[in-house]
């Protein structure tokens, strides 16, 4: 790999991410589930004319936005699932900030796990539509590559080569 190629990848180009977009069933039940864990503010809808479709909430001072979208009107239908998986990773200013999205989500009922991993510690949150939300609070960031293993059971397994075969 030449140096600028590397120079891109590494992302000296790019500051963050601006916005994610989740697939959700309800969109006011969503939205309002990330308006009160992040204390995000409403700001964005998206519709058809008829009905609206999608929002999204900000926070200007860190800068990105969370988009939704009502499944039943995006493209891949009610295909577009992502129950299990963890599309938002946030990071949170301090493992004490982590904390206090933490009592905010059982002040709403919404249960949480932890755990730390190669990439910081962690902990979790399920939106109404079991996607998984992600803070982490005490990143520990690696430059060098490594792959995962998620067996049907048990522990992960981690290897340090790439196993898929890049163009």
């Amino acid at each position: 790999m030449d140096t600028d190629t590397s120079t891109l990848i590494r992302g000296t180009l790019i500051r963050g991410i601006v916005q994610v977009t989740i697939p959700v069933t309800d969109l006011a039940r969503s939205a309002a589930f990330y308006r009160d864990l992040l204390g995000l503010e409403y700001v964005r809808e998206f519709g058809d004319g008829a009905d609206v479709t999608g929002c999204a909430l900000a926070d200007f001072d860190a800068q990105y936005l969370v988009a939704l979208r009502r499944r039943d009107t995006l493209r891949s239908g009610a295909d577009a699932d992502l129950r299990g998986e963890h599309p938002i990773i946030v990071e949170a200013r301090s493992p004490e900030a982590a904390e206090r999205i933490r009592d905010r989500a059982t002040a709403m009922g919404v249960p949480s796990t932890a755990g730390t991993h190669a990439d910081g510690t962690w902990i979790e949150f399920l939106d109404p539509d079991g996607i998984a939300l992600r803070v982490v609070h005490s990143p520990t960031l690696s430059d060098s590559f490594f792959g995962v293993v998620f067996p049907a059971e048990g522990e992960p397994s981690f290897y340090d080569e790439p196993r898929l075969a890049l163009p």
